[in-house]
């Protein structure tokens, strides 16, 4: 019951919190607009008003409609199904794995020395890429 009873005050003081941070953002701005605005004539202020409210309104159409607008499908974008998978043993420019993929393999495993009894997929995994590694270097 006391936990139900601190849960609801934390939820309280925390929307207390987000709800006194935006009353201080809006007094902030309206500080600054009547600032901005305190020369100008009462006509001046209705228009400058319109004017916000067209572009603000505009914004908000352009961002309901834009997701429906039909767009037009770059053929890029299709993915490309894989007719036959590249080996790595047909690979002409450098070595499938690098080097450095090596070393990351080998202090990986040193870091881990349960891996084989913890994660035996894993541990195989690395044990397959390190064979590979071997195998490209003959």
């Amino acid at each position: 019951m006391n936990r139900q009873i601190n849960k609801e005050a934390m939820t309280d003081k925390a929307a207390n919190g987000i709800a006194k941070g935006i009353l201080k953002t809006q007094s902030a701005f309206e500080k600054y607009m009547r600032s901005l605005s305190k020369n100008w004539k009462g006509k001046q202020q209705w228009i400058f008003l319109y004017l916000v409210c067209l572009v603000f309104g505009g914004l908000s159409i352009a961002a309901i409609v834009n997701p429906f607008r039909a767009k037009d499908t770059n053929s890029s974008l299709i993915p490309k199904p894989i007719a036959v998978p590249k080996s790595i043993h047909q690979q002409r420019n450098g070595f499938a794995i690098t080097e450095n993929e090596f070393q990351q393999v080998q202090e990986y495993k040193a870091k881990h020395p349960k891996l084989q009894t913890e994660r035996p997929g894993l541990f195989d995994s690395l044990t397959l890429i390190e064979e590979v590694y071997y195998s490209q270097k003959k």
